[in-house]
């Protein structure tokens, strides 16, 4: 009895959220800003030794980070992607006990530190598709190349780090796509740092 009123309900409804996922919308607004989770920045104690400058980044339009194709829809998000990842990086940094400070575009002050990171933003994307008869699979892509120069480094030094996220419901919202963002521009910012640490372009705190 409730397997067949389970199946007359997703029968009654089925249709609506297929219509529902299907009609055109000009625009999905992602809302909030990329942040880090809560937790304690480790104390240094010692003057800056890197400036996180801000990251280049090329947008398709303004504030355009993905399409809804499902529902044939731009996904727009107002914040500046660039400098949200290296305000991202810089955090973590703090975190590892690197005193950070950064460098942000058109600042009349010129923040000055033994090592230097910048870095071009290559993708800052999230789409979103019908993967089911019920469900829309929504995609976050984050790629960042940043680049290390300071007396310790030999020329300069170049890494990419690529992270994606997903999820799957019934039709993205804009909290989703604003999670599935957090929580692949973090991925990225969390990498970016062990791999300055590691490759001893930065030294945390001992």
């Amino acid at each position: 009895m409730v397997k067949r009123s389970f199946r007359t309900l997703l029968l009654l409804i089925g249709p609506c959220l297929i219509l529902s996922a299907c009609a055109a919308g000009s625009t999905l607004y992602v809302p909030g800003d990329l942040t880090r989770p809560a937790g304690d920045v480790a104390p240094s104690g010692r003057a800056p030794q890197v400036v996180v400058a801000d990251f280049s980044f090329t947008a398709v339009g303004e504030g355009v980070i993905g399409r809804d194709y499902d529902r044939a829809r731009t996904i727009v998000w107002g914040g500046e992607p660039g400098k949200a990842m290296a305000d991202l990086v810089a955090a973590v940094l703090a975190e590892r006990g690197v005193p950070t400070v950064r460098q942000r575009a058109g600042a009349k002050t010129v923040e000055t530190a033994p090592v230097r990171i910048s870095g071009v933003l290559r993708r800052f994307e999230v789409n979103a598709r019908r993967t089911g008869n019920f469900t829309v699979g929504t995609e976050a892509t984050v790629s960042l190349t940043i680049t290390g120069e300071g007396p310790g480094i030999s020329g300069s030094l170049e890494r990419t780090v690529t992270s994606t996220a997903s999820l799957s419901d019934f039709f993205p919202t804009p909290d989703d796509v604003h999670q599935a963002l957090m929580t692949t521009a973090n991925t990225v910012a969390e990498e970016a740092a062990r791999t300055l640490i590691e490759a001893k372009v930065v030294s945390p705190s001992p």
